[in-house]
């Protein structure tokens, strides 16, 4: 699980940081790739191994860099290097003109040689804005909730794959700026998961700190997944607010972190 903070509003390059999630099944899956794909990595084929796949969780800031450029280019290559199979996605433009009228999601899943969906979280007279979900394994199932704000909608998006014999479910979401708004999100996201009996993951931008959650996390079942010692936040600053949540069959979980001595936002 890799989580990607873009600390350009307080000039802090982010830190990568990898997770592995295992399952205990075997896994046989792969993806297809694109004329004009970078080379995909697929999925692990190994039926004498427990299950296991990398999850990210990535802001990508419409594919903005520090530089003051767009460049989806650059984001696919970092999602390519870290090797991940799941790659939850914020802050994604489709069609809007500060990021040249593109499908960003569309085009990462063919520049990755994956699977797509995509949730508008708001919506303009051109263009969306949003969360997306890229896959190595095929996508059987998708849905979104949009998410009550005061201050600007927000949506969680939810996808199923199938890992080995065992289905997995994946959400993705990105919170308000407000204590309030973060608030009835956090409440109407705990009420969507409660009754799955799919394993579950919930990754994405929190815009919070774990100890500003307005309820406890242990009280709907979902179980963060610590960092390792060393590896302490988002920002270099000490703050994280990006997380990763786990609920139900879950077995064998443990983490992997690496850094990585470079950032591709100069």
């Amino acid at each position: 699980m890799v989580l990607l903070r873009h600390a350009k509003h307080i000039g802090y390059p982010f830190l990568p940081l990898l997770l592995l999630i295992c399952l205990c099944q075997g896994v046989s899956s792969s993806s297809d790739i694109g004329s004009h794909a970078i080379s995909a990595i697929p999925a692990s084929s190994s039926t004498t191994s427990p299950a296991a796949f990398t999850i990210m969780t990535f802001n990508i800031h419409h594919g903005e860099g520090l530089d003051g450029r767009v460049n989806i280019q650059r984001i696919a290559d970092l999602i390519q290097n870290a090797k991940a199979d799941v790659i939850a996605l914020q802050e994604v433009d489709r069609y809007r003109w500060r990021s040249g009228y593109v499908d960003q999601a569309k085009e990462l899943a063919e520049l990755l040689g994956m699977d797509m969906r995509f949730s508008p979280s708001l919506t303009y007279t051109a263009g969306q804005y949003g969360n997306a979900i890229l896959s190595r394994y095929p996508i059987e199932d998708s849905s979104y909730t949009l998410l009550p704000g005061n201050k600007e909608t927000r949506s969680m998006l939810e996808v199923k794959i199938k890992v080995g014999s065992e289905h997995v479910r994946i959400a993705d979401t990105h919170l308000g700026l407000s204590k309030e708004d973060r608030s009835v999100q956090l409440a109407r996201i705990s009420e969507k998961v409660a009754n799955y009996d799919d394993p579950l993951i919930v990754a994405g931008d929190f815009n919070m700190e774990l100890d500003s959650f307005p309820f406890k996390i242990e009280a709907t079942q979902l179980t963060n997944v610590p960092l390792r010692a060393d590896v302490k936040s988002t920002f270099v600053d000490g703050k994280r607010i990006d997380y990763i949540f786990t609920i139900g069959r879950m077995s064998n979980l443990h983490g992997r972190f690496r850094r990585y001595s470079r950032t591709i936002f100069p």
